[in-house]
């Protein structure tokens, strides 16, 4: 087994530097009226998802970000669902109470779908409508007619059995996939493709099972999952290509996926509402708060890195949302005007800015360097009493010392920030 370095990081996950919340919940109606419990799903961009839920294992399809789902002609759902535009769509999954296993593929946005016999596979991952990959266990499959006919590929010999749980792919040649043994007391796995997935090679066995992986290009590459048969969250980064990999051991529950913005931003999602937050390419995690404790098992993020949402039991949905300012939901609790410290802080390149008001006014928000030359302006607009939330990136600026400074009516305030790069 290559060798694992496991972190204390207790200075890097201070909860009392938590940042503000960034995640809302949306109030979800469901047509027809019900009280349903989604365990599965999948966006496709910030307007168009689908859920599976219900007590007849029904599919319903949002085109409105979450706030309506309405429920789709099906009532034989299958367990896995996944859709790569507002059309083509596949669900996988075994018939209980016997162990054969369908595949339900659609190709009108999940009006209708006609059902195939498939070997036991569990996760699916698709380049187009037509050639796609799945995981099953002991062996991963290959579809180049979208998912009717599966052809079985070369896995390097392994002792012990394996169960694929996500599958990864940079481009159409470079991929790589995680999972676990058949109990909990078994060793995980990271596998590995450059042959457009013809061949998978053992790059890292592990004592702990990863539940997602993901790689923002072929060095840098990131696994989350747990420590059985303890709770720990894990969390495992890369710098080359998965040869060796940094363990942070994170105080929290298992953690079931991990997407990233761009090569430094990267978000991982868990049970008991944890969200975990990273600005420098994992070196540091950071809790977010969620306002939930149910359990959250997938992560979305559109309009690079605009606009997220996150998926869970209990029909929980989560946004995230950039592009417009975030209101406190309870505006008469604010009692000032006030900006908060930036956070993280230090940072590189980005960072989140907090600030609250008590009255409506135009409001100017801007970034000075420490010889009080102005750098940008993040804000200058009308806002209504409530909490915002500004990201601001400095990509392009030098390491050293900066002040934002924000004004509203006759409220004038700064604070400084370090960016270290």
């Amino acid at each position: 087994m290559k060798s694992v370095f496991t972190i204390c990081l207790l200075i890097c996950f201070l909860f009392a530097n938590m940042p503000a919340q960034q995640w809302v919940k949306i109030n979800q109606t469901f047509n027809p009226l019900g009280n349903y419990t989604p365990n599965k799903g999948v966006f496709v961009d910030p307007n168009n998802g689908w859920l599976k839920a219900g007590p007849n294992a029904s599919v319903f399809r949002t085109t409105n970000g979450g706030k309506l789902w309405v429920e789709l002609n099906n009532k034989t759902a299958l367990g896995t669902i996944e859709f790569i535009d507002t059309l083509h769509g596949w669900m996988v999954g075994r018939i209980l109470p016997g162990n054969d296993y369908n595949i339900m593929i659609t190709k009108d946005g999940g009006k209708s779908w006609n059902r195939y016999s498939t070997p036991a596979i569990g996760c699916l991952t698709f380049f187009d409508s037509l050639v796609g990959f799945a995981g099953g266990s002991n062996n991963i499959y290959k579809t180049i007619d979208g998912g009717i006919t599966w052809d079985t590929m070369s896995i390097q010999s392994h002792v012990g059995k394996i169960g694929v749980y996500d599958i990864f792919f940079l481009d159409k040649k470079h991929g790589w996939t995680v999972g676990g043994g058949g109990a909990l007391t078994d060793m995980g796995f990271i596998l590995n493709t450059v042959d457009s997935g013809k061949t998978w090679q053992y790059i890292d066995s592990m004592t702990n099972i990863n539940q997602a992986i993901t790689f923002t290009d072929s060095l840098h590459g990131y696994a989350v999952g747990g420590n059985p048969p303890y709770s720990d969250g894990i969390i495992q980064v890369t710098s080359n290509g998965g040869l060796s990999w940094m363990r942070y051991d994170l105080p929290c529950s298992w953690l079931n996926d991990v997407v990233f913005t761009d090569d430094s931003t990267g978000w991982v999602v868990g049970e008991y509402g944890f969200i975990w937050h990273t600005t420098n390419q994992g070196l540091n995690w950071t809790q977010v708060e969620s306002g939930t404790t149910s359990n959250l098992y997938r992560i979305f993020f559109f309009n690079n890195g605009e606009t997220g949402y996150i998926l869970g039991v209990d029909s929980t949905l989560l946004k995230y949302d950039n592009t417009v300012s975030i209101q406190d939901e309870h505006p008469e609790g604010i009692t000032s005007y006030q900006i908060f410290q930036n956070y993280p802080n230090p940072f590189n390149p980005k960072t989140i800015i907090t600030y609250q008001l008590l009255k409506s006014g135009n409001v100017t928000l801007k970034i000075f360097d420490i010889l009080g030359n102005e750098i940008k302006i993040a804000v200058n607009e009308p806002k209504e009493i409530g909490k915002y939330t500004v990201q601001f990136d400095a990509f392009s600026l030098a390491s050293g010392m900066y002040v934002y400074q924000l004004r509203v009516n006759d409220f004038i305030s700064s604070k400084k920030m370090l960016l270290l790069k």
